[in-house]
């Protein structure tokens, strides 16, 4: 990853699959978490430990997705996540995340969808709507 001032978010993206195996892009991204991988510690401590714990590393755990977007009833985005969450069907996917030198990352795996929630309609207000979904393993490679 280059290394600088900082890098801005602007063109993240987020792609999911629709029921045809097409990967199809996110319209109005607002924010997007790449899970990362976490490992769980199992205690592994016996009578020869000298009465200090000991530990072995456990499974590991992807964390959750979880997306922001502008919401739009109706449109090909709400129609998108509204079928691959009533399908119940783990999917590819991808986040498109940018480095400062303008270099992409494709970070992709298979997730399934957990929730997909409209706001509250705020008066003279963005509607928008939050995702979060349960990916795999997550595998990271560099695009242009």
């Amino acid at each position: 990853m280059a290394t600088g001032d900082g890098v801005l978010a602007d063109g993240t993206a987020l792609w999911l699959t629709n029921a045809s195996d097409t990967l199809t892009k996110i319209v109005g991204l607002m924010a997007v978490n790449r899970p990362t991988l976490s490992i769980s510690k199992v205690e592994s401590t016996d009578h020869d430990s000298g009465k200090v714990k000991e530990y072995i590393p456990g499974h590991g755990d992807p964390g959750e997705l979880s997306a922001t977007i502008k919401y739009e009833p109706g449109s090909a985005t709400d129609t998108l996540l509204l079928e691959h969450l009533a399908s119940r069907e783990k999917r590819p996917f991808k986040i498109v995340t940018v480095e400062e030198d303008g270099t992409t990352q494709d970070n992709e795996g298979t997730m399934f969808l957990m929730t997909y929630v409209p706001d509250n309609a705020p008066l003279g207000g963005i509607r928008t709507a939050t995702l979060t979904g349960q990916p795999g393993l997550i595998t990271q490679e560099a695009t242009t």
